[in-house]
């Protein structure tokens, strides 16, 4: 009963558990923003029903199953189940992210991790919409071609980095808007509290073009996070033969990659927020993401291993100020 116990927690801890509140910002920045761009731009929606889930008490009340089977879906459904699998492949003895003391993985692990992310499409395509389930399986699909030992993409630089880009950065922020709107019309089918007229036929249509800058600007941010991930494990990495995208390059290389696409993330992004003149708080974050890399390229030969460690946990908290950035560059354009 004991080992039972054990390898239940340990297959808990593999989910890595302290990762959710992270990506769980990161789905929240989707499904506010799915409200605040759910036309051409922010500034043709009143202030008011910018975002009507949060609007009375009936609607929020309405659009609460659909948010909440979302990010049990996405966050620890398909997250926690695609770092369960990748560990259980991976049997980090080292500190890896999230996780200081990684436990040995239980043998069972990779299948009971499948039945898990399985679980979370059924959750998205049911409960949130087909849209949100089909996202879902598609990630579903690039975990199993990251960790699983016959394709193992993990190991092929540029595939990591693709990978990555394409499931946290773009995935996190299309499943956030995806989500949104379908609380929205979710509210409205139930007939839960009124919704402005204008809001709800938007909110039913595709998503605009400003969406997918967003997408794709957050797809590149996390390009240029990855390589971060990588720097502090890149010893055991080498000594286990594991060709990883921070192996191949080297430290120079890597935080240079990470300051070219931080560059680009950054142009995406104020793309969606400059034009409303508001864009100063975003404008200001990304700043800060940019210089934080640009200082720790200056220095890196004369730090210590562990500082590269410091330097990732430095970069999410900037994560967390980029997105409350950006969503306080379009309160100040909807307020204005």
């Amino acid at each position: 009963m004991a080992k039972h116990r054990g390898d239940l927690l340990a297959a808990f801890r593999l989910m890595r558990p302290r990762q959710w509140p992270i990506l769980s910002v990161q789905l929240g920045v989707g499904i506010v923003t799915a409200g605040m761009l759910t036309t051409d731009g922010p500034t043709t929606v009143d202030a008011a029903t910018a975002w009507p889930i949060l609007g009375t008490w009936p609607t929020l009340v309405a659009a609460l199953p659909t948010l909440v089977a979302a990010w049990l879906a996405w966050v620890v459904l398909l997250n926690g189940g695609t770092l369960a699998f990748n560990s259980a492949y991976d049997r980090d003895t080292e500190p890896v992210a999230y996780l200081t003391t990684p436990p040995l993985p239980p043998r069972w692990l990779s299948g009971f991790a499948l039945i898990w992310m399985a679980v979370g499409v059924v959750v998205g395509w049911t409960r949130v919409s087909p849209a949100f389930g089909l996202l879902t399986a598609s990630c579903v699909v690039l975990s199993l071609l990251y960790s699983h030992p016959a394709t193992r993409w993990k190991a092929r630089p540029g595939f990591d980095l693709a990978v990555n880009m394409a499931g946290y950065g773009a995935g996190t922020t299309l499943a956030g808007l995806l989500a949104g709107l379908a609380a929205v019309t979710g509210a409205t089918v139930d007939g839960a509290g009124a919704l402005p007229a204008a809001a709800v036929s938007s909110a039913a249509t595709v998503l605009p073009a400003a969406t997918w800058w967003l997408v794709g600007g957050f797809a590149l941010l996390f390009g240029s996070f990855y390589p971060l991930t990588q720097l502090y494990q890149l010893e055991e990495d080498r000594r286990r033969g594991d060709r990883t995208l921070a192996t191949a390059l080297g430290i120079d290389r890597s935080l240079r990659l990470a300051l070219m696409l931080g560059l680009a993330a950054t142009v995406c992004l104020l793309a969606v927020a400059w034009p409303l003149a508001a864009a100063w708080p975003l404008a200001l974050a990304l700043t800060a993401w940019l210089g934080n890399i640009a200082w720790w390229l200056s220095r890196w030969r004369r730090g210590r291993e562990t500082d590269h460690e410091h330097g990732m946990y430095r970069a999410l908290v900037l994560w967390a100020v980029v997105d409350v950035a950006l969503l306080g560059s379009l309160y100040l354009a909807l307020r204005g």
